[in-house]
């Protein structure tokens, strides 16, 4: 077992960071997927992914939305290792490649698409809710109805990852009849069928580059994906790290996929057999078409979005983001104010839905931040640390991870260089800006371990599995 014991010098723990042991773990396999399929519910994409239809057919979006969250898949598979053997999330871990001030920086640069996503999806959700108290209480209050999304979001990620977990099984089963009842109602409606509308859209007469949306997708869940540990720390470890891996990147796969695809495609069929509106039509439009005047249906359908939407923020962006405030003052800053301060700026400061189809672009910008820090965690960890990490260090900000002042020179200098080819290289960003940051930080961190040899070399011992220690874990 990992078996961490604080000490009085280890001043970047606290009981919010600290690492999960293998006998603590309570998220198996199938839970772990259930966790990626309401976070791949994607509700917020008739906003933030329905722009695509400007530059792609029906046909084409199908295999960008598959090829794209498998991509997705690979990338958690990188970092879910980190929280598989070490228990520990992204704030904590990504100290050892950036350094104790240098992953703080990362860490900010990681939630900032969070700002974007929470108030995306709660404003799906607060909409839903607002049509709920519509038909019950002929009450119509859309910020009061943002407002109590915001707190119920918040609620279910303060009880970590097992919560939303139970929260995801059982919404699980009404997301997934919701999604094809809606999906048939649409087309009966409009009477067309998926073979009809399969060479419609490129409603800008143009098209882009395969990559673009690709990076576009991984921009849109890309901050999840790059801090996976944040969720795999909790989950359960039974026939050794490596194996288990397998099998949760397998069980995720299957789950995370073909939920993206369904929900980011409904909203897409919707804009191409429904002429004349936008991506933030589609919800009241379905609403109408499912529940049409009948107060039930309405309450029934409300709750339904309101799940969809609630088991999306709290998994990818609002229980990630706790973490990583928390991170900043680990022994000062308690998760309840962390999530509150970082939902309250999402909700009434950012207020991204109010941006349009801006957000296709600002989602490709996102995919290319994350790409250099995954590239970076994952040549610092596989290629250089050989998976090890000292948790003693991991812990201390007078370490061996401080590094140059608190930084990795290496690593923020690679992450600006990949950064700056990746901007540079348009519609590529996201996969020029990996392949240049992983050359960059090979050649940076060489040099810069002569001064600083933990850049790149790992004298922790490794942790060792003992098959007992995960006799506890539940499926």
């Amino acid at each position: 077992m990992i078996n961490f014991k604080a000490k009085p010098e280890h001043d970047l723990y606290s009981d919010t960071l600290a690492p999960v042991d293998y006998d603590k773990r309570s998220v198996g396999y199938n839970g772990l997927g259930i966790v990626w399929f309401g976070a791949a519910v994607q509700i917020s994409g008739f906003i933030t992914i329905t722009p695509m239809l400007q530059y792609y057919t029906i046909g084409e979006l199908i295999w960008i939305f598959l090829i794209g969250q498998s991509i997705l898949g690979l990338v958690c598979y990188v970092v879910q290792d980190i929280g598989l053997k070490y228990g520990i999330s992204f704030a904590t871990s990504i100290t050892a490649s950036f350094g104790t001030l240098g992953g703080k920086i990362a860490g900010l640069i990681r939630v900032l698409p969070n700002l974007v996503f929470i108030g995306t999806n709660g404003f799906m959700g607060a909409t839903a809710l607002n049509m709920a108290t519509i038909a019950l209480f002929n009450f119509d209050n859309i910020w009061f109805a943002i407002i109590l999304n915001g707190l119920l979001v918040l609620f279910v990620s303060l009880k970590g990852v097992k919560g939303i977990s139970i929260f995801s099984t059982l919404a699980t089963p009404i997301l997934a009849f919701m999604g094809i009842y809606m999906f048939y109602v649409l087309f009966k409606a409009y009477d067309v069928g998926l073979g009809d509308i399969i060479n419609l859209g490129r409603l800008s007469g143009e098209t882009k580059i395969w990559l673009y949306p690709f990076g576009a997708i991984v921009g849109k869940m890309g901050a999840f994906a790059i801090g996976f540990n944040d969720i795999s720390k909790d989950a359960t470890v039974k026939d050794g790290v490596k194996k288990s891996g397998y099998i949760h990147l397998l069980v995720s796969l299957l789950w995370n996929a073909p939920a993206f695809m369904f929900y980011s495609l409904l909203g897409c069929c919707a804009l191409v057999i429904i002429p004349g509106i936008e991506g933030s039509d589609v919800l009241g439009i379905l609403t109408n078409l499912v529940a049409g005047d009948n107060k039930i249906f309405i309450v029934i359908f409300g709750l339904f979005i309101f799940a969809a939407q609630l088991s999306t923020n709290t998994a990818a962006n609002v229980l990630p983001a706790i973490y990583v405030i928390c991170g900043l003052s680990p022994k000062h800053i308690k998760p309840i104010p962390a999530g509150i301060c970082f939902t309250a700026v999402a909700l009434l400061v950012v207020r991204a839905w109010t941006l349009g189809n801006a957000l296709s672009d600002i989602l490709a910008f996102f995919g290319l931040a994350a790409g250099p820090i995954i590239t970076i965690v994952a040549v610092d960890y596989y290629y250089f640390r050989k998976r090890k990490y000292s948790l003693d260090d991991i812990y201390k900000s007078n370490g061996k991870y401080s590094y140059w002042h608190g930084m990795n020179p290496a690593a923020m200098i690679g992450y600006a260089i990949g950064m700056a080819a990746g901007y540079l290289s348009g519609d590529y960003s996201f996969f020029v800006s990996i392949i240049i940051t992983s050359i960059a930080y090979i050649i940076l961190a060489k040099y810069f371990g002569k001064f600083y040899p933990a850049i790149i070399e790992e004298t922790a011992e490794d942790v060792v599995f003992n098959p007992e220690d995960a006799k506890p874990a539940i499926k």
